[in-house]
């Protein structure tokens, strides 16, 4: 019999000081981490989370929301905390530009898919 393995979605990039790269709805260059679907299929990234926090893993958590089969989807880290299907996705933290922890955490709100431990500073 075969087995069906699916990649996990992965924080593929992110960006700590954006002053001018990707601006949100609002016209704000705020900071924004990247997710990327590896697999196949699509995925729906209700329930899992992101945290800068490595002791609050469930510090922000997806709407029901898809990534199409090897597809991408920006997530503002801007506080502005907006976690709503079908609206622009703003985490309810900012990235620090000097550095920090960041991670990617399957719903179940402790195995993590992606972590930053911590990433380096950016410019």
């Amino acid at each position: 019999m075969a087995v069906s393995v699916h990649a996990a979605p992965v924080i593929s990039e992110f960006m700590a000081s954006n002053g001018s790269t990707i601006a949100d709805n609002d016209g704000d260059y705020a900071d924004w981490i990247e997710i990327h679907n590896p697999d196949t299929t699509s995925v729906d990234l209700s329930g899992w989370h992101l945290t800068d926090d490595s002791a609050q893993l469930t510090q922000w958590t997806f709407p029901s929301v898809s990534i199409p089969a090897g597809g991408y989807l920006i997530v503002f880290a801007s506080d502005k905390n907006i976690a709503t299907t079908g609206q622009e996705l703003h985490t309810n933290f900012k990235l620090k530009s000097g550095g920090e922890y960041l991670a990617l955490v399957h719903p179940n709100g402790s195995t993590i898919s992606t972590e930053f431990a911590p990433y380096p500073p950016q410019q």
